[in-house]
Parts: C-alpha cells; sequence; structure tokens
C-alpha cells in the first residue's frame, strides 16, 4: 500500500526505544552543520554568480544518512529517522545563510555603492558581517514559530520542499542502499567538479582558455553581427561544472529562458546599440561591459515587474495571511489556544519566543544604527513592515514552493524610498532585513513541516535551526570576505545579478529616471510590461507552459552569455537524457546537480586563498 504524507517510516527496531531517546543528539546536529557549510559557502558563489541559491535540507539528510549506515557497526544506538531531520534542519538553516545573511544581494550591493561614493576600503568587516546576519536571520527564525500552527497543522499546506524531505527520509530507511548510491554520485560529482576547476585556474596548464567557448576558439574570431563579434560581447558557452549543475535542478524552460534571454540581450540588443551609436565603441575588451550599463536595465524591469506581478495575483494568499493573523489573535484573547491532537510534540515555549524576538529586534536595530546608520524608529519599522511581509511569503512558499524573497525585499525598498529618499544605504539594508526574515522563516516552515510529518519535537526543530543560524554565519561571511578580496563583485567571475539588481532598484529611487543612460527609459518599460504580461498570460492553460520564466529572462540581460549558455546546456542535456532514462534523472539529478555546484564552489574558495597569498600559478 502506498504510504501518504503523514505515514512514519518504519525504523529498524532498537533495544533503546526512540520515545525514551532525545532526536537533538550532537551527532545530528554536528553532521546536518557540517553538510550545511559546505552548501552554504557554494551558495555564496554560484549566488553571486547567477542570483539563486539551493536549498540543502535534503543534501544534510542523504549525506548524513550514508554516512551513519557506514558507521552502523560502531554505533551505540541507530541513527534514527527523527534525528535525521534535524540533520537536515540544521543544515538547511546553516546552507541558507548565504541568502539570508544578504551576502548574494544587499551586502555587496552597499559596498558597491560605497566604492562609488567614498571609494575603496570601506568595506563591512568580518566581524560586522557576522553579527548583523544573525540578528537578521534570528529575525526570520522568530517569525516562522507563532505562524506554524496555523499553516503547517490547521491549514497543512503542502511545503513542496519540506513535503520531499520527508518523503526523502522516509525513503532511505525503506532502502538505505538507494540513499548510499545518492550520497556516492553526489560525492564523485564533487571532487570531478573542484579537480576541473583547479586545471581552468592553473596557468602553466593553459586550460583556463578552454573554460569559456566562444567563437574565436574555434577559429572564427571575426563572426558577428552589424559588425560586432560575438567573442567581444562574451557569447558562447561556458564549461564551468557549477553552472551546468545549477542548469541540471532549474530545469528545461528557465534554461531556454535563459538561452533566449542571453539571444535577445547580447546576439540582438547590444549590436544594435553599438550600430546606432546610443552605446559607444571603445574596443572589443570593453564592449561588454559598456553595452551592460545600458541593457541591465529592461532586465531588472522585467525581474522586478514580473515579481510584483505574481506577488499581486496571489492576493488570496495575502487575504488568507490576515485572517490567519486574526485567528490568532482572538485565540490569544480567550487565553485557550486551541489544541490540535495530531500536532508535532514539544511546542516551542512562548517564553523563549517573547524574549528571543525582542533580542533579535534589539540586536537588529542597534546594528543598523551602528554600522549603517539607519534611525532606530526606521529600523524598528523595518522589523514591523517584515514580519508582516515575511507571513505573506512564508504562506505563498507553502503553496507554491517558491519563496518571492526579492519582491519581498523590493516593497520595503519602495517603502523606504518615500520615508527617506535619496539614502541609498537605508533603503538597501532595510531591504535587507525584510529578504532575511522571508529567506529565513520559509526556509524552517519547510522543516517544521516535515517534523510535524514525522512528529519531531517542535522545540529541539527550531533550536537546531537556530545552531544552524549561528554556525552557518562564520561559513558564509568568511567565503563573502574571501571571495571579495580576491575578485571584483560585480566583475567577470562573479556578474551578482541580484546585486546589481538591488543596487539598480536603490539608485533609480534616490536619483530618479533622469539618472539611466539615453533611452534605457524606453527599454525598462518595455521590459516591465513583458514582466508583467508574462505572469498574467501564464495564468491561461493552453499557452501558459510555452512562455518563458520572466525572472530567468531578466537574469539572462545580467549575467555574461557565457553562464546563461552554461546553465542552458546543463538543462537541455538533462531534459535529453530523461527521454529515455528518466528514472535516473529523477534518482540522481539533484545529488549530481549538489556535487557540481558545492565541488566548483568550494574549489573557488581555495583558488581565493592562493590569489589572496600570491600564488603566482593561479
Amino acid at each position: 500500500m502506498k504510504e501518504n504524507a503523514n505515514t512514519i517510516p518504519t525504523v529498524a527496531p532498537s533495544p533503546l526505544t526512540t520515545k525514551a531517546l532525545s532526536e537533538l543528539t550532537f551527532r545530528a546536529v554536528v553532521s546536518g552543520l557540517f553538510v550545511g557549510c559546505l552548501i552554504g559557502a557554494s551558495n555564496v558563489c554560484i549566488g553571486l554568480k547567477i542570483g539563486w541559491t539551493f536549498g540543502a535540507s535534503i543534501t544534510a539528510a542523504v549525506v548524513s544518512f550514508a554516512l551513519f549506515k557506514g558507521l552502523s557497526g560502531m554505533l551505540r544506538r541507530p541513527y534514527d529517522a527523527k534525528e535525521n531531520l534535524i540533520t537536515a534542519t540544521a543544515g538547511s538553516a546553516s546552507g541558507t545563510m548565504a541568502s539570508a545573511g544578504g551576502f548574494v544581494a544587499c551586502i555587496p550591493a552597499l559596498e558597491l555603492y560605497r566604492r562609488q561614493t567614498m571609494g575603496p576600503g570601506n568595506e563591512l568587516t568580518y566581524e560586522q558581517c557576522v553579527l548583523w546576519a544573525i540578528s537578521v536571520a534570528f529575525l526570520g527564525v522568530f517569525f516562522a514559530v507563532p505562524l506554524r500552527k496555523q499553516m503547517v497543522v490547521r491549514e497543512k499546506l503542502r511545503y513542496p520542499t519540506g513535503t520531499a524531505a520527508v518523503e526523502t527520509i522516509k525513503a532511505m530507511y525503506a532502502s538505505g542502499i538507494e540513499a548510499v548510491k545518492k550520497a556516492r554520485v553526489l560525492i564523485y560529482g564533487a571532487i570531478g567538479a573542484a579537480v576541473i576547476k583547479l586545471l581552468f585556474s592553473f596557468k602553466p596548464m593553459g586550460v583556463g582558455r578552454y573554460e569559456n567557448l566562444s567563437f574565436d576558439d574555434f577559429g572564427l574570431p571575426a563572426l558577428g553581427v552589424l559588425g560586432i563579434t560575438f567573442a567581444a560581447l562574451r557569447m558562447g558557452i561556458g564549461m564551468s561544472p557549477m553552472m551546468l549543475g545549477a542548469g541540471i535542478l532549474v530545469g528545461p524552460k528557465v534554461g531556454w529562458s535563459l538561452f533566449g534571454g542571453s539571444i535577445l540581450a547580447w546576439g540582438i540588443i547590444a549590436p544594435i546599440l553599438f550600430h546606432n551609436g546610443i552605446v559607444p565603441f571603445t574596443t572589443d575588451a570593453a564592449a561588454y561591459t559598456n553595452a551592460f550599463r545600458w541593457v541591465l536595465w529592461p532586465g531588472v524591469a522585467c525581474m522586478v515587474a514580473a515579481g510584483f506581478t505574481s506577488l499581486g495575483l496571489q492576493y488570496k494568499v495575502i487575504g488568507h495571511t490576515f485572517s490567519s493573523f486574526k485567528k490568532l489573535i482572538r485565540e490569544r484573547g480567550r487565553g485557550q489556544p486551541e489544541v490540535d491532537a495530531d500536532d508535532a510534540p514539544d511546542p516551542f515555549p512562548m517564553k523563549w519566543w517573547a524574549v528571543g524576538m525582542i533580542c533579535a529586534t534589539v540586536l537588529t536595530t542597534v546594528f543598523a544604527h551602528t554600522f549603517f546608520g539607519i534611525e532606530i524608529w526606521m529600523g524598528i519599522l523595518a522589523v514591523v513592515l517584515s514580519f508582516f511581509i515575511a507571513s505573506i511569503a512564508v504562506r505563498a512558499t507553502g503553496e507554491t514552493d517558491i519563496n518571492p524573497v526579492g519582491a519581498m525585499g523590493k516593497i520595503t525598498q519602495l517603502i523606504y524610498g518615500g520615508l527617506a529618499p535619496g539614502q541609498i544605504g537605508t533603503n538597501l539594508m532595510t531591504a535587507g532585513i525584510t529578504a532575511a526574515g522571508a529567506s529565513q522563516s520559509g526556509d524552517l516552515m519547510h522543516d517544521l513541516k516535515a517534523g510535524y510529518v514525522l512528529k519531531v519535537s517542535i522545540r529541539k526543530q527550531v533550536i537546531a535551526q537556530l545552531c544552524g543560524v549561528v554556525i552557518g554565519v562564520f561559513a558564509a561571511a568568511a567565503v563573502f570576505r574571501l571571495l571579495t578580496a580576491a575578485y571584483e563583485i560585480p566583475g567577470d567571475d562573479f556578474p551578482g545579478p541580484a546585486v546589481i539588481a538591488w543596487h539598480a532598484m536603490a539608485e533609480l529611487l534616490a536619483k530618479g529616471v533622469k539618472s539611466l543612460p539615453s533611452g534605457a527609459v524606453t527599454a525598462a518599460a518595455v521590459g516591465a510590461i513583458v514582466g508583467i504580461a508574462i505572469p498574467l498570460l501564464g495564468r491561461i492553460k493552453k499557452i501558459g507552459k510555452w512562455l518563458p520564466s520572466p525572472i530567468a529572462l531578466g537574469i539572462a540581460f545580467m549575467v555574461h552569455p557565457y553562464s546563461a549558455m552554461s546553465m542552458w546546456l546543463g538543462a537541455f542535456v538533462t531534459y535529453l537524457y530523461n527521454r529515455k532514462h528518466a528514472d535516473r534523472v529523477e534518482r540522481f539529478g539533484a545529488s549530481l546537480a549538489s556535487g557540481l555546484i558545492a565541488g566548483e564552489g568550494l574549489m573557488m574558495v581555495v583558488v581565493a586563498i592562493l590569489l589572496i597569498l600570491g600564488v603566482s600559478w593561479v
């Protein structure tokens, strides 16, 4: 008989009953933190490359299961399903610190603004990055706690990633051999990706020239359009394992959207700009950079408009969110909250929640004032706004598995564009509070959904999440500071599309449309129309499946064609392979992709360290 979502997996009997044992064990938390920190480090890298990050919960669950299964003969007690979920919770919390801590969007956007206005040397210190990221991520954790019962227990929202995690855990304990195979694929993929990246970085071998393949690598240096060569516009296919792995994960629709957007931006629009003198052509080496300052605007407009439109179409989600608030307030007012018989045990104490919420709010507002000069009242208002906005995001991710972090941040940017006009730093970092709250609360809610199914202690899951935040931020902040010390961000190696989008939005609100290049206002308007039209038309079933992803379309305007085409290649090859071997793709595709991303991401950190040390062969 097929198991339903609320069936607890059968685990081999043990001389020690699971009721007498705590799932919050040292081994469960440490293994989750280890995998989560590795994923978090690679998420900083890939987030600064493509603007997306990926979850760590399932990867942490699979790797830890395979590890402890191999050590089963040495363990005093079996590593059970509840422990595995604690591992996944700690791993997902530490893995998501790349985005929740602001290391792929608001912080590098702030530092870009500071470089432009105050010159180099005004970056945040490592300690400031850590303190800020912990405070805003803690807000996200405590935002989720009071929303859990209504959204997970009463309404039973699906939370697809959390449901997938719990189904993966149940499958592993039904057939452990499969999990070991997935872990091997992940590890082999990571090793292969790391070796390839090392070879590309080893200058004496000269292999690095093949990392990005363009027409000049095939003896066609003059091939182009309207007198501009494709090589000058960096059109080609990257051989980055990380980008190929990302393509496997995003799927064919996003892959083709990136492909089409890249052709449109760099194969059509950019040559027209040069040909008509809208953007001056100087040299082949400067062609991409010169065109980029214009091309980014329709891409940003498309992304922002699509985010707001998709959010607006979820008006029922917003209505349900505020209805949930009213019900929660009524229950608290009666002093006798409704008891749910099928809920998970050991709720998180509300006194702990109140103390944690107050401490996180105080820390956030104090650090916002100390580090960024944000007025205390503005910081408190940002926290209050972030709670309501994060509540909408938590419901959206529960129903659709899409956490609209970008759109949530843009709402705060618009509000503070009016409250603090011209203050770009305030605009960016108050939006960072909102994005962190939405990111971390959505991440925890997936784990709490899985915990509800397996009946894992709520209190212990929240503690595991807090541990993941504290430990994960040290790894994410360290990688971020290493990369910024070795590379220019945004730059050739790390285009930072999310960084550019956030910075562009803040700059536009501060300086107005007059600050845009000639003709960019019209292009941005067209991009916004496209961003609005695609989600609206996507509601029509017959044509929705043929429409591109507006977010991917916009990102293609802000990343190198090499990266966009590389992700398309990964998605396309996976699609072709899936036609004959769908079972293999379903079983091992995500593991291979995770390995490729983690392997190259970690090797990029190693290369950054070597660059800082002045090693000559990289």
